[in-house]
């Protein structure tokens, strides 16, 4: 064993020289992921070659006012509050997160709603693969809700999903109310809606910073992340970034492997929004345990990288022995599950750089299992 583990460390050291391009290619498809929530692909038989307009097709607001102020009540869960709502007439336990998610409905509610006629079979849509924020996909039933109900706000023809591991009956995040100019968290109010009294010199200075933003976007679409991060880089100096592009900025920084600027963006990230999105906490973590591990600073990356790890396990209310009871995989996780192998190993601790690496491969990342299986570490 002693020779196993010499070579546990020595890889790992290896390792922590070379690019890590499984690392990087799993970042070229997070940007979407935090923007929309959800990417959606319609793949049915009985779904139209068009897709869902995602957003609204109208709405109203019975006080007549563009801006409503709903109270949020504490859940008790982290990030999530409960509004009260109603689908198509039929009160709903109805959770909300402050971010860009879309109406999403677990099974159980669904079947309620269906087998009760509250949701008619016009209104179904087909199926759709939905790209959830951790990077997976799950085949989900899309549908329009008639008339949605939150609070004093009326919703119409509303898209959602059904999701099978869902275990809240009904979410709703900040993109279900794009259609009516959108939605913020407040303290414990939620503020629906545009604000009447903006005055129009005020959008007319917003509008090269947004042109930025769009440029931005197009490139990362097409994978053009030097000339995204100029983009960028140009809105951070008219300090025009906000909690999403500041975190877009961090995460192209890290695939373009400048150190510096990563540790620095995503430290002044987590300084103003750390807390408020446990999703976009995860991939800044990672951020900065990849940029520390590539500057060769060791007792950093393996903070960040443990932050990462707790972060993700919190999201999807996990731990660590879920995982060693294969319980919980995700690839994702399994990735920086080993990468803070590495890095214990260059850090001479080979019993936890040996336990991280078997929890990786328990995990499901591929990198570990076939390390595990050369240098025979049980898992």
């Amino acid at each position: 064993m002693p020779t196993v583990r010499l070579s546990l460390i020595r890889f790992a050291i290896l390792l922590c020289r070379q690019n890590n391009k499984a690392s990087t290619l799993r970042y070229v498809s997070i940007f979407m992921t935090a923007a929309v929530g959800i990417f959606i692909a319609l793949g049915s038989a009985f779904a139209q070659s068009d897709s869902i307009q995602l957003r609204s097709a109208s709405a109203q607001n019975p006080e007549g006012a563009l801006q409503t102020s709903i109270l949020l009540q504490d859940s008790g869960t982290d990030g999530r509050y409960i509004v009260d709502a109603s689908i198509n007439g039929v009160n709903v336990k109805t959770y909300y997160t402050s971010e860009n998610w879309f109406a999403s409905l677990s099974s159980t509610t669904y079947l309620f709603l269906y087998e009760n006629d509250y949701i008619a079979p016009a209104d179904v849509k087909g199926f759709a693969t939905v790209k959830m924020p951790n990077g997976s996909s799950e085949k989900a039933a899309s549908f329009v809700i008639k008339e949605l109900r939150i609070d004093n706000v009326i919703l119409k023809d509303v898209p959602a999903f059904v999701l099978k591991k869902q275990t809240v009956p009904f979410l709703i995040g900040n993109s279900t109310f794009d259609g009516i100019g959108g939605a913020m968290q407040e303290g414990d109010r939620l503020i629906i809606g545009v604000t009447a009294e903006e005055p129009k010199t005020e959008q007319a200075a917003l509008e090269p910073e947004d042109s930025l933003k769009d440029a931005a976007q197009k490139h990362l679409d097409a994978k053009e992340y030097a000339q995204a991060a100029s983009c960028l880089e140009a809105l951070s100096k008219a300090g025009a970034l906000n909690m999403f592009t500041s975190y877009e900025y961090a995460v192209v920084l890290n695939i373009l492997e400048r150190n510096d600027e990563t540790i620095a963006v995503s430290e002044q990230w987590l300084s103003e929004y750390e807390g408020k999105s446990l999703t976009m906490d995860y991939w800044v973590y990672d951020c900065l345990g990849d940029a520390y591990a590539r500057k060769k600073d060791v007792k950093p990356a393996i903070e960040k990288y443990q932050l990462a790890v707790s972060t993700y396990c919190k999201l999807f209310n996990t731990t660590e022995k879920a995982i060693r009871k294969s319980s919980f995989q995700d690839e994702t996780l399994g990735i920086t599950l080993f990468n803070l192998s590495r890095m214990y190993a260059s850090d001479g601790n080979v019993s936890k750089a040996e336990y991280y690496c078997s929890l990786a491969a328990k995990s499901g990342s591929q990198q570990a299992i076939s390390f595990c299986k050369q240098y025979k570490i049980k898992y």
